[in-house]
């Protein structure tokens, strides 16, 4: 059997694994909760829905993204598992290339990513439609964004679970690499009026921002003559950059999870 042959079966295996997990549905469900919460608490909280459609595509894009970052739990333990377990003895034995079983792996974590992504933004259509009759253009950049970003978060998840001697540290690691780190350091490079577009977290914002940028956000939220109140200035990160800042990371975490797991020891 070829080595593509072989690359099938191990993605068909790993994804028809991922959709018999619990895990997947108890996403999804996350991810209807987070759409409701903002389709009932908004207009509950400011007196109806934003006139402006793009605003409220801004905030039902949230569901997507949380859903990416829950991705992680699908990565964590693809590599580190199979050593944490013991099953590596059986599975790496196998006449296949350990190479061909990352990448089966990856690409299997990556079609369950994006079943979830497909399914959030059908809601945030639907929402659409069923509010405003319409739906911006830049929902399908912003869909494309995410789906992205969450190959590159899953690719990030893969280099540490290659390195971690546990499934949950790989998870635990990643989620505060992009959530606490990279969020912070966002932060603080934002109020300082730094450049701050090759950070991870900012890959995550900009499936937002392409909408119409933080001053949008902010409209909704703060009448347009108290803005100007600020201390600060909003410098929205170039698009641009952010992919390709993504890119970036998915190659190398790609790339470094498939050489540490091939020389790594089972014992």
């Amino acid at each position: 059997m070829s080595e593509v042959k072989k690359l099938g079966v191990v993605i068909s295996y790993e994804f028809l694994k991922h959709i018999r997990r619990k895990r997947l549905y108890v996403i999804l469900l996350l991810s209807v909760v987070t759409e409701l919460a903002v389709l009932i608490g908004f207009p509950a909280l400011m007196d109806g829905f934003p006139e402006n459609v793009k605003l409220m595509a801004t905030m039902l894009s949230i569901g997507p993204t949380m859903a990416v970052i829950g991705a992680i739990f699908f990565a964590g333990d693809a590599i580190a598992g199979e050593f944490e377990n013991k099953t590596g003895y059986m599975l790496f034995t196998n006449p296949i290339r350990r190479t061909t079983l990352v990448i089966g792996k990856y690409l299997a974590s990556c079609l369950a990513v994006a079943i979830l992504v497909i399914f959030g933004y059908l809601m945030v259509c639907v929402s659409l439609l069923a509010i405003y009759s319409e739906i911006p253009v830049e929902t399908a950049q912003s869909f494309g964004l995410c789906l992205l970003y969450g190959a590159t978060v899953v690719a990030i998840t893969f280099f540490f679970s290659a390195i971690s001697k546990g499934a949950m540290g790989a998870t635990v690691i990643t989620l505060v690499l992009i959530m606490v780190i990279s969020g912070v350091i966002e932060s603080v490079l934002m109020f300082a009026g730094q450049p701050y577009w090759f950070l991870i977290s900012t890959a995550g914002d900009s499936i937002t921002l392409v909408y119409g940028g933080m001053e949008l956000m902010l409209a909704g939220f703060v009448p347009l003559d108290q803005m100007s109140n600020f201390p600060f200035e909003f410098e929205n990160p170039d698009i641009g950059l952010t992919t390709l800042a993504m890119v970036i990371y998915l190659v190398a975490g790609l790339v470094s999870s498939l050489v540490i797991s091939n020389r790594r020891q089972l014992s």
